[in-house]
């Protein structure tokens, strides 16, 4: 067995005690590089100037911030963690469809999520996080603790949000194909009140889809008028919900008795044929009897068959009998309930219709699909074909926003929003994000109102179509026109979804088979699928799980 020497230990001692040394400073320098790294861009609230009610937010994730706007062009803005490589939040058109204020992941050891503002059922939502200064989230997009918090009363569900890769601002616009309202009735003079940021109602539990028109009277007295006969027409179609639950009860009582003689018929049928059966086997034998002896057993063999033949048809006979008049007492129920059927389609969808008046719209257009495609409240309300100029070139993504009244209560303004990415500058490093992420500005370029009003002059809407939803283009109605069509993602309970195809989005293509929310059962959490909870927030069976919670 062989030692070392001891003049030859101390070389090698030296040499590890300097590796330790330089392995502590480096880390030291690294951790210090990655706290300055961090620190860059954790100030909650870059820049706060807004007056009003937020209408539209705007991601981008070049810059790596949100910028919330409000009708008169107040702005708040911070920054923000998005989708690292592999797993980008997709460049796209959303809206606000679920908040909860105390969130947790049911996957990642109840991971917290708090201030949680879902934007797709697939996963993908702001939430307060961690911010590392760099995109470094699988999908969603994190929000600093203060700045959630401070969002989070003020948003409404249905709040269009726009990811964006270069940051760009709402510019207003005005144009012919943009709808206009119809005049308000003559209840008072339609004058603006001033309006406080901080003096709005904190409730929020009102109407997700509800406009604001608290500034405007006029529109405000006929938003009220709406919505009282919107109760109106929700109570006479409750009535006739009830009745034709009634009648339906009534008729399911008379179901189950005709199904119940018919099962009876069908089993005397086959006691007939197997009877039938054997009496004829009894004449083939009798037919080929030689013997008198033979003769005399086929002959005792046929009378006895017939006679159970005779005894199976008395049977059949009276089961006949029986689902016949069992059958009438059912055809004459629903004969009976057909009214109240009839009449509780004409209230749901009256009542159906009242309410949608109240609130705003939201029309898609794709040059793909080359269709006009509404939707009220999250649900689709219409659809048409749409003519779109030189179909064969490109029209882009462009999203326009009614945000308030103008002329005194009888117009709308617009604000427009032109997706662009004007470089192939994605980033595959942290650094290389880093230095995209570390000089935020606040002068965000608006949107060139040139090419926003080009795709509008692209547009011909049937007159019958605006006349018809010029009656609820409220503020926070919406125009998108885009090259794509909608996304897979726009289903129950969504307002449109349209994503870049150009894009990447492996934040939405890596996640869990999709399942859409139905009116029993919600996905619980923004990142995972774990458990379901039904419309009384109760927790229901597993699904499938995703592997991340951030």
């Amino acid at each position: 067995m062989y030692r070392l020497l001891p003049q030859r230990q101390r070389p090698l001692t030296g040499l590890a005690m300097m590796a330790l040394i330089a392995l502590a400073s480096s880390s030291m320098i690294d951790s210090a590089e990655a706290a300055s790294r961090r620190s860059r861009n954790l100030e909650d609230v870059s820049q706060d100037t807004l007056t009003g009610q937020p209408m539209l937010a705007i991601v981008s994730l070049k810059d790596q911030r949100v910028s919330v706007y409000d009708a008169a062009g107040g702005v708040m803005r911070a920054p923000v963690s998005s989708g690292r490589t592999g797993y980008e939040t997709p460049v796209g058109t959303y809206s606000v469809l679920q908040k909860e204020e105390e969130h947790y992941s049911n996957v990642y050891d109840d991971a917290s999520m708090h201030f949680m503002q879902r934007i797709t059922w697939s996963g993908v939502a702001l939430h307060a996080g961690a911010l590392p200064g760099y995109p470094a989230s699988h999908g969603c997009v994190r929000m600093p603790d203060g700045f959630a918090q401070r969002l989070f009363p003020l948003t409404k569900i249905g709040m269009r949000v726009i990811v964006a890769y270069d940051d760009v601002a709402p510019v207003e616009i005005s144009h012919p194909v943009l709808l206009k309202p119809t005049p308000p009735p003559a209840v008072e003079s339609a004058v603006a009140i001033p309006m406080s940021y901080y003096g709005q109602d904190s409730d929020d539990s009102a109407s997700p889809f509800e406009p604001d028109v608290k500034r405007w009277p006029a529109r405000k007295a006929q938003l009220e008028a709406l919505k009282a006969i919107a109760a109106g027409k929700r109570i006479e179609a409750d009535s006739a919900n009830s009745q034709a639950d009634e009648m339906k009860q009534i008729v399911d009582e008379k179901k189950e008795p005709r199904d119940k003689a018919a099962k009876i018929v069908r089993k005397a049928e086959a006691a007939k044929k197997s009877a039938d059966d054997r009496v004829a086997k009894a004449e083939k034998g009798l037919a080929a009897a030689k013997s008198p002896k033979a003769i005399k057993n086929w002959e005792d063999t046929k009378a006895k068959a017939t006679k159970n033949a005779e005894e199976a048809a008395a049977k059949l006979a009276v089961a006949t009998a029986n689902l016949k008049a069992a059958e009438d007492e059912f055809l004459a129920a629903q004969k009976e309930a057909a009214p109240s059927e009839a009449a509780r389609a004409i209230a749901v969808a009256a009542a159906d219709d009242a309410k949608h008046k109240t609130q705003p719209v939201s029309i898609f257009i794709s040059l793909k699909t080359q269709r006009l495609y509404v939707r009220q409240g999250y649900e689709p309300v219409f659809e048409a074909p749409v003519t779109i100029s030189e179909p064969d070139r490109p029209i882009g993504t462009h999203i326009y926003t009614a945000v308030e009244y103008a002329n005194d209560g009888k117009d709308l303004r617009w604000h427009a929003v032109t997706l662009e990415h004007k470089e192939a500058d994605y980033a595959y490093n942290d650094d290389d994000r880093l230095q995209q992420t570390s000089d935020v500005v606040n002068n965000t370029p608006q949107t060139d109102l040139a090419k926003a009003t080009a795709a509008l002059d692209r547009i011909t809407i049937p007159p019958e179509v605006v006349a018809r939803f010029s009656e609820v283009a409220w503020p926070g109605s919406s125009l998108i026109i885009s090259d794509e069509p909608m996304s897979k993602e726009t289903n129950k309970a969504t307002d449109f979804i349209v994503l870049v195809s150009t894009e990447p989005q492996g934040g939405i293509k890596k996640r869990p088979k999709q399942f859409f929310p139905s009116d029993n059962f919600y996905r619980d959490s923004s990142d995972d699928y774990f458990y379901g909870y039904d419309r009384y927030g109760r927790r229901g069976y597993p699904r499938q799980k995703s592997f991340f919670w951030w």
